[in-house]
């Protein structure tokens, strides 16, 4: 894994196949450039579907352009292939490929597709059903959904509910549908549920809590509130079975519900308690009641065994609260486990994916201030200890960013050069600390101009403080150097042209593997620079660019989206299926105007929600006409940005109302107008809209029974997305 990417390049195909073995047992695509190259390289020879165990662990970060032209030869070993990992956009790919060529096979045998199932169109399953409909044909196909190796595609979760809703008997099948394909559906429709429904939809999430962990944060609060109200528990003590049976859900009720939590309950379980998701609000709660009487009484009064049973959740008490727990108590090994702690519930599945990144960043703060405040860093405590200069192996607990800088720097120059990476990993990091450290290395290694390869890699967001001169004078030979500083987000516009220029003094040619390497520094090429990109080598890279949050302009996306517009690319956008949108992610955002106002559903439903955050509002109010928006998934709709919405017509702004909470009887035409619903209760459905998008908040279904129209050129909107 110490292999540098340079060395790789000279190895044959059959030396790299011998490596593979050794290369896949460490997370391969843990390096972007390195799993690039390895992966396109084999997939430049026709023999790589007989090396599909190989290269099974690599196919996740293996380009879409690489497989593409292997499609015919993969449908041909249809049984070993149904047997791999591919990625979403492969597996749709290669099942069209298997549709056009063996019809038969996936009409006749559908379910013998394995991994491909997860790459199935909309029309193919739907003709699937309406050919079978029977109960035990359904859950078939349903248990075969769920065996798939990945997460499904958002469109193919609508898929299944659109067509499954219609059903007599889709009640009967909610328990067959799992929590992934279940949680897709509105909350509008799950607010339908029967008591019975809302209980099987409770047991689902507790048996597989991770989907209800992906949703948007307002979803998953819009439900539990649903299934509180059904479960009758607006009254009374938040009661220790009530708390159970909701699981992992459990702290996205209501506050006023949360704060009812059974006392005893809550402090002979604070072990399990710490191990669930807390918004802000609720961290507040939480320090409320651990502060309470009942509980564990004044912070000032706490001892030893407190602090040990309320753990990490210490960092949930307000300032004016930690500065009364007693100084003697918050020796430095009470500061580390406190962070230990909370870094592994950060780092396992429910603190992966509980905090956004404000929430993160003010959570840290009072990290900080603990350790600053106990350690002896702040002088409002006048009883704290003298500050503490850290180790290198502290670090490792307590994050660097917690320091000051000026005792980060005050380390010894091996422990400084053992932990640089981890600082220059650091996302906390003040510009302050970052430079303080950054002349730091420069006092320890002499001027930039000289920095080793070694040391660049290390370097990460400390070189944001590097000056437009220092990064010119950078000697970006190696993708790993290259790879360290595309990483980083922040740079600003002359820094990035002036890293673009650099890396292409010492590169003679931008292969797919260099590209990746660059990241964000993409953006630093000019559209003229862009335009004289390899097609075949960006097309390769864009699997990785795609899924960053490009600072590129209007135009530099115009630019790169025309390169995979290349014969030997992608072709011409309408062409693109669902799997091109998801594989160049954000790129999307910089389709033409005329292209973009050409999309169909299938091609919208490939496009991620971030890359409908980036289009520029002008475009967005041009380009997309109200039907288009109203293909919106929930997720898609969640993303549109308030600059975006304030450029949308009143028609626009009802589509995505629509996207955003979805019910059955809703007679829209967006032929330029707005029939029975919209004329009927246009102030107040606008109104509800506007506050949706600037607060998505839930639209409460309108009163009233009416026949739903159909809008031009579509089909039965009767659905319940």
């Amino acid at each position: 894994m110490g292999m540098k990417t340079e060395t790789l390049l000279t190895l044959t195909s059959d030396r790299l196949r011998s490596f593979l073995p050794a290369i896949v047992q460490h997370t391969p695509c843990r390096s972007p450039p390195r799993a690039n190259f390895i992966t396109t390289k084999l997939w430049g020879f026709p023999e790589v579907v007989r090396w599909l165990d190989d290269v099974e662990l690599l196919l996740v970060c293996t380009p879409l352009a690489s497989v593409l032209p292997r499609t015919w030869l993969l449908v041909d070993d249809i049984a070993n292939v149904s047997a791999k990992p591919f990625n979403t956009q492969q597996a749709k790919a290669i099942f069209r490929e298997a549709r056009d060529a063996k019809p038969d096979l996936v009409q006749e045998h559908f379910l013998s597709l394995g991994t491909l199932g997860q790459g199935v169109s909309c029309k193919v399953l739907k003709e699937h059903f309406q050919a079978d409909p029977s109960p035990p044909a359904v859950i078939r196909v349903l248990l075969f959904l769920r065996q798939q190796p990945g997460p499904l595609h958002t469109s193919l979760k609508k898929c299944v509910i659109e067509e499954l809703y219609q059903l007599e008997f889709f009640s009967e099948l909610l328990t067959d549908l799992g929590a992934e394909i279940a949680l897709s559906m509105p909350v509008s429709t799950i607010n339908k549920f029967s008591t019975a429904e809302m209980d099987a939809l409770r047991k689902m999430i507790i048996q597989d809590p991770h989907p209800f962990l992906l949703q948007p944060r307002t979803k998953q609060e819009l439900l539990v509130d649903k299934m509180v109200q059904r479960m009758g528990m607006y009254t009374g003590v938040f009661t220790e079975e009530e708390f159970r049976s909701l699981g992992i859900m459990a702290p996205f009720v209501v506050d006023e519900v949360f704060f009812r939590v059974d006392r005893t309950f809550f402090v002979d379980n604070l072990v399990s308690l710490l191990g669930l998701c807390y918004s802000a609000s609720k961290m507040d709660l939480v320090a409320r009641i651990l502060q309470e009487p009942a509980v564990f009484g004044p912070v000032k009064n706490w001892n030893h065994t407190t602090l040990s049973q309320v753990d990490w959740f210490l960092f949930f008490l307000p300032d004016s609260s930690l500065q009364e727990i007693p100084p003697a108590l918050m020796t430095v090994g009470r500061v580390e486990k406190l962070f230990m702690s909370q870094r592994r519930w950060e780092r396992g599945d429910v603190g992966a994916h509980c905090l956004d990144k404000n929430e993160r960043r003010d959570f840290f703060q009072k990290q900080q201030f603990v350790l600053q405040f106990f350690l002896g860093f702040l002088k409002i405590n006048p009883l704290s200890p003298i500050p503490i200069v850290p180790t290198c192996e502290i670090l490792h607990s307590i994050t660097p960013a917690a320091w000051t800088s000026s005792s980060l720097s005050s380390m010894s120059p091996s422990a400084f050069s053992n932990c640089l990476e981890l600082m220059g990993h650091d996302p906390f990091l003040a510009s302050y600390q970052r430079g303080q450290l950054l002349n730091k290395v420069k006092q320890m290694y002499g001027p930039v101009s000289s920095f080793p390869q070694s040391l660049i890699s290390q370097l990460g967001r400390l070189a944001l403080e590097l000056t437009v001169d220092e990064l010119s004078s950078l000697r970006l030979i190696e993708r790993r150097s290259i790879a360290a500083l595309g990483a980083v987000s922040d740079w600003s516009g002359r820094q990035l042209a002036t890293l673009f220029d650099n890396v292409l003094n010492y590169t003679s040619q931008l292969d797919s593997s260099t590209l990746v390497a660059m990241g964000y520094i993409v953006c630093g090429a000019t559209t003229a620079e862009m335009n004289s990109f390899n097609a075949v080598e960006f097309s390769n890279a864009v699997l990785f660019l795609g899924q960053l949050r490009l600072s590129c302009s209007e135009e530099q996306l115009d630019a790169l989206v025309g390169l995979l517009t290349h014969s030997l690319a992608f072709g011409p956008i309408s062409s693109w299926g669902t799997e091109v949108f998801i594989e160049v992610g954000v790129l999307a955002a910089g389709l033409p105007d005329f292209a973009m106002s050409a999309l169909v559903k299938e091609q919208i439903e490939g496009i991620t929600p971030v890359a409908i955050s980036m289009i520029s509002p002008k475009r967005f109010n041009v380009a997309l006409n109200s039907r288009q928006i109203s293909m919106f998934s929930y997720e898609q709709a969640v993303a549109v940005t308030q600059e975006q919405v304030s450029s949308l017509s009143d028609v626009q702004r009802t589509a995505l109302a629509m996207a955003l909470t979805p019910w059955e009887n809703r007679p829209v035409d967006f032929r330029g107008k707005s029939l029975g619903l919209a004329l009927s209760h246009s102030p107040l459905c606008l109104t509800l809209g506007l506050l949706m998008l600037l607060f998505i908040l839930p639209c409460p279904d309108l009163p009233g029974h009416m026949t739903p129209l159909t809008p031009a050129g579509s089909g039965d909107t009767s659905s319940p997305t």
